[in-house]
């Protein structure tokens, strides 16, 4: 089978990572292609002569232009008529490569490229990968295009989703919906002994999605022998946003942020520390949540549907409602207190964690690539 991910990015991020690792995964009896439509990245690694990116990008200041317009008329604008080189590019590679089946990574690749894409290619398999969590897809990030992304989830071939609350809006907008979790990404032989004073953050650095000022107020509340480290990159300016938060909040002494990490470095992030954070306002499915549970450690989240999700509603982690920061400070100092309770969570993150392997999660995307 010819394969080809779409995505806006196969740059740093989990929706981006995972998308490559599956890939790699599905290359051993496929052959695969990457197609980044937006941001010339290749975080993980990918063979160079099967990534391809978008050799002109349209005007920022037209597309401005023309969306005003069209949501001052229309009230909503359509996104695939302001990328019009991209969805050319698209087209090269499926005509070069012949490609069988395209996986469109994310909301706004479904929104682009599905309807097009039926409409000129009609014999390909067309997969829409949503990571996003419904209500934030709908309400928030496609608010200005909500009528294109609902066609374009009614006519893809499948949708594949990351959670039940997922499930359950695109089942009835499509069929042919299933849920097929994120794999674990790293390579997982140890687990944390729980020993370090560390609490571990995981994120993207955009402050209002990832909840990086809630993080400020929490970091001042911790034990004074406790810090909270954060492995993370964004943007220039969220960089810069994001520093500035720490001065402001006069928190550096509570917080140590260490960048970008992959590989061994990832692994140690994890390995030596005693407690997993997060602190998002949204999330679909986060690999970050992943990544803690597969090395052991006690998670503790905002619950959001993500952290529902992987946490089994607070049977295998800690969740606060409400983005309760007071309670949130109570639940991280009981585990600091008591290394019992952190090895308890530890248990039950073992557990979880079987769900997250690899083989599992390709056996199942087999299924609907041959479906």
């Amino acid at each position: 089978m010819k394969i080809c991910i779409v995505g806006p990015s196969f740059g740093y991020g989990g929706a981006n990572i995972v998308a490559a690792t599956v890939g790699k995964e599905l290359a051993k009896e496929n052959e695969i292609y990457y197609y980044s439509y937006k941001y010339e990245e290749n975080f993980s690694d990918l063979p160079k002569e099967n990534l391809f990116f978008c050799s002109k990008r349209e005007s920022k200041i037209l597309n401005k232009i023309g969306k005003g317009l069209e949501l001052a008329i229309k009230k909503e604008f359509t996104p695939s008529k302001y990328m019009k080189n991209e969805i050319k590019d698209l087209f090269n590679i499926i005509e070069l490569k012949k490609i069988d089946t395209v996986i469109l990574n994310s909301f706004i690749a479904v929104t682009i490229f599905a309807e097009i894409l039926k409409k000129n290619f009609p014999n390909i398999k067309i997969i829409g990968w949503m990571h996003e969590d419904p209500d934030y897809a709908f309400k928030e990030l496609a608010k200005n295009y909500n009528t294109s992304l609902s066609n374009s989830l009614k006519i893809l071939d499948s949708i594949v989703c990351l959670s039940k609350k997922a499930y359950d809006v695109y089942v009835k907008i499509n069929k042919d919906t299933q849920v097929i979790y994120n794999p674990m990404v790293l390579k997982v032989d140890k687990i944390s002994t729980l020993t370090d004073n560390v609490i571990s953050f995981t994120a993207r650095l955009n402050v209002k999605v990832k909840g990086l000022d809630y993080l400020t107020e929490i970091a001042k509340e911790i034990p004074e022998n406790w810090k909270v480290r954060i492995a993370g990159q964004g943007r220039p300016d969220q960089e810069l946003e994001f520093l500035q938060l720490l001065e402001d909040q006069k928190v550096s002494n509570k917080i140590e942020y260490v960048g970008a990490l992959n590989g061994i470095e990832l692994e140690d992030h994890y390995l030596k520390s005693s407690i997993f954070l997060s602190t998002s306002r949204t999330e679909a499915l986060p690999l970050v949540i992943i990544e803690a549970l597969s090395y052991g450690l006690p998670v503790i989240s905002f619950d959001h549907s993500g952290a529902k999700e992987l946490l089994d509603n607070g049977d295998k982690g800690i969740l606060v409602e409400s983005f309760d920061v007071k309670l949130m400070i109570e639940k991280i100092k009981s585990l600091t207190a008591s290394e019992n309770l952190r090895k308890m969570y530890q248990n039950k993150a073992m557990i979880k964690a079987e769900s997250f392997k690899m083989e599992t999660i390709i056996n199942q995307w087999k299924k609907v690539l041959n479906s």
